[in-house]
């Protein structure tokens, strides 16, 4: 039996002689990598764009799905549903009027639903038994606090509130803490040029930081938190641990809510956004490509297909273990790994698809 990458490369010699022009070529290529059926025991599910984190929502039959706009551009994005036994995307209903309490900031002013732009999620049940979503919000640069909800047999998201920074920051993930505060991932100023700030990044500046988020202290920078692009966040059950994922620096850390002093930290390529399952384990998406010179083109046609790995690392020893390594068809550039019914999900903050696979390990 040949092997898939002969076969592949088959395939393309076959295409390259019958395609009449290099559009007609490109358009084949597209046509036989992006084609959205299962491969290598990976089984995508399209009609999303970036769907670049992911949370499971209660009862488990559906996931969260932030599909971001275009990176840098602040275009509008949304939310949606990942239903998982239909294997199909599913609209969200949004009520964005908020005539009742208020979760975040009083201050804060209602988003233009119109120019809703999210990254970043963060689901969380509080110690009232309402579930909170917040949303890192582009559109106005804000964290959108939800609740969602469930009025009538299908899950809404009601908007409750925001808090907005009145420095320049340019956010990327959330970690919600249970006593209503958050910590958020600033990357670099929101006005530095990008150039700029590739230039910086490169030359080891270290211009993002991290913030926690109170009502009524706001936004305050953490002590010595300066880093190289923080990305992902998250905190563990007591939230005395916070975990942020340093993208430019190669590496995960750990460091204590109390002291700020960080405590542990692990080398980890490129590390995005950091799952916490229910056994406290955190669950990591690397990038394996360049990402200066490696990444893909903004709004290209089917995934994005930059290798990746999803590392699955036990909090208190911080010993990583590389669960599932992959390149090539019919998904890359994983930006989330959610552990969820023995499956692990993707999702990628560029392309058209998330996707999923049979875990081998138990979460």
């Amino acid at each position: 039996m040949q092997s898939p990458k002969i076969l592949m490369l088959l395939t393309v010699i076959l295409l390259i002689g019958c395609a009449d022009s290099d559009e007609e070529l490109h358009e084949a290529l597209v046509e036989n990598n992006y084609k959205c059926d299962e491969a290598k025991g990976i089984t995508p599910v399209c009609g999303f764009k970036n769907p670049e984190d992911l949370a499971v929502v209660p009862g488990g039959d559906l996931l969260l799905v932030s599909e971001m706009g275009t990176f840098l551009s602040d275009s509008p994005g949304t939310l949606s549903f990942l239903d998982i036994a239909n294997q199909q995307r599913l609209l969200i209903k949004f009520v964005w009027k908020n005539d009742s309490d208020q979760w975040g900031d009083i201050h804060c002013a209602a988003p233009e639903p119109t120019k809703f732009s999210p990254h970043g999620i963060d689901l969380m049940t509080r110690t009232d038994g309402r579930h909170q979503l917040l949303v890192v919000n582009h559109g106005s640069e804000a964290i959108e606090f939800f609740e969602l909800i469930k009025p009538d047999n299908s899950w809404q998201l009601h908007w409750k509130g925001c808090a907005k920074p009145d420095d320049d920051l340019f956010m990327n993930d959330v970690a919600s803490l249970n006593d209503g505060g958050f910590f958020v991932t600033h990357m670099w100023n929101k006005s530095t040029p990008f150039p700029e700030v590739v230039a910086k990044l490169t030359a080891g500046e270290k211009i993002g930081w991290i913030m926690e988020w109170q009502r009524g202290a706001g936004f305050v920078k953490v002590p010595d938190s300066d880093a190289l692009m923080p990305n992902g966040i998250a905190v563990n059950k007591d939230n005395s641990k916070v975990f942020v994922n340093i993208y430019m620096a190669n590496k995960t850390i750990k460091f204590d809510r109390a002291t700020s002093k960080v405590e542990a930290e692990m080398v980890v390529k490129n590390p995005d956004n950091i799952v916490v399952d229910d056994d406290g384990n955190l669950w990591i998406a690397s990038h394996l490509n360049d990402p200066i010179e490696g990444r893909c083109e903004d709004n290209h046609p089917g995934p994005c297909l930059l290798p990746f790995q999803i590392i699955k690392v036990n909090p208190d020893s911080m010993q990583p273990e590389v669960v599932f390594t992959h390149d090539g068809a019919p998904m890359g550039y994983a930006t989330v790994g959610l552990p969820h019914r023995a499956r692990l999900y993707f999702g990628s903050a560029s392309g058209d698809r998330l996707a999923s696979v049979a875990l081998t390990t138990t979460p």
